[in-house]
């Protein structure tokens, strides 16, 4: 696909390290991501979920705003998600989806045009 290759793996690794984060703050022993890829018509998809506390309902429509953040202060910038939809929805015109259940985990799932044309 026609991508900046940094840029959208940041946007992946932002993605994982949120998962972990959600799996640690479960305090289980462990915990699952799970990582799926696949194409669709004139679309590549990145699917990233994980088992982890999952995102509050009345949280969901923030998650890309900058400087929003669930984390306790002084331990997330609330930049990361938000420097990700800029990169996937503004920058290489994709869309990111999210699905989550408190308690149950979340999943992002990523898409992006093969051809910006």
């Amino acid at each position: 696909i026609m991508c900046n290759r940094s840029e959208i793996g940041q946007v992946i690794l932002n993605i994982l390290i949120n998962a972990s984060q959600a799996i640690k703050a479960k305090k289980e022993p462990s915990g699952h991501i799970w990582i799926k890829t696949w194409f669709e018509n004139d679309k590549v998809f990145v699917s990233i979920k994980d088992d982890g506390i999952g995102i509050k309902r009345i949280y969901l429509g923030r998650i890309f705003e900058p400087f929003f953040t669930t984390k306790e202060v002084g331990k997330g910038t609330g930049l990361g998600l938000s420097i990700s939809y800029d990169i996937v929805v503004n920058k290489h015109k994709g869309n990111i989806e999210v699905i989550s259940e408190e308690g149950k985990g979340a999943e992002f799932i990523v898409s992006l045009p093969i051809s910006q044309n």
